[in-house]
């Protein structure tokens, strides 16, 4: 595989002059996901006693309302958000948030993205329930069920995760380690008020989607293509 660095120098060359359409699609998958968690932030009104039963039904509904909304709307929305940074990166395809959409919720792909996200989730909560770690560890394990969602469409949502894990094997270390090199940008969006982070979250996603084309080549190499014969 390229080092982290060529990884990174990849999604910049990628990027290169076509910065906002990557932008775009990061701020529209950001709204939609604060928008689904914003019901959430009704069960604060249960720690005010004042409230009574009113505000635990609210925080309950609330809690309720984000909840069926992840699972149905923001888990295929993540996987077709990753998937159009993928074509992004890799063929240079513009149509970032149409393509997000197309991904995450055209027919015979919804369903498969609902159920295969919602596994990612449910195995990394359990193994979260165990300790922090072994949640991490597998979170990077799952980490390309997205890609193999709509890479491969024959197999089924479960088997896109098993396949993330093999393929994922001795090399979650990597991906830790391209994440670290992030920090200082982390920090620094931080610093910016958030401000940074419209140009970091982009270059972080695509950087991800190099990671995946990156292995996928290397484990699935393709055969290079025959010279013509030349006549004697």
């Amino acid at each position: 595989m390229k080092s982290n660095r060529e990884l990174k120098n990849a999604a910049l060359k990628a990027m290169d002059k076509h910065w906002g359409w990557a932008i775009l699609v990061c701020i529209v998958y950001g709204a939609i996901v604060g928008i689904v968690a914003a019901p959430n932030s009704l069960s604060s009104l249960s720690r005010i006693p004042a409230f009574g039963p009113v505000a635990i039904g609210l925080g309950l509904f609330g809690s309720t309302v984000t909840i069926v909304g992840s699972i149905f709307g923001t888990g295929p929305l993540s996987a077709g958000f990753a998937n159009s940074l993928k074509s992004y990166y890799k063929d240079s395809d513009m149509g970032t948030v149409q393509n997000m959409f197309k991904y995450g919720f055209s027919n015979g792909r919804y369903w498969r993205n609902v159920l295969g996200m919602f596994l990612v989730s449910l195995f990394t909560a359990l193994w979260t329930l165990l300790f922090i770690v072994p949640g991490i560890i597998k979170s990077y394990a799952y980490a390309l069920t997205p890609y193999i969602l709509i890479d491969n469409p024959e197999l089924s949502p479960n088997e896109a995760r098993l396949k993330s894990i093999e393929m994922m094997r001795g090399r979650k270390g990597k991906m830790f380690g391209l994440d670290l090199s992030f920090l200082g940008w982390f920090l620094l969006g931080i610093l910016s008020l958030g401000i940074g982070f419209i140009w970091i979250s982009p270059y972080f996603r695509t950087t991800k989607a190099a990671f995946y084309c990156d292995l996928k080549e290397e484990l699935n190499p393709q055969p290079a293509a025959e010279e013509p014969a030349v006549e004697a």
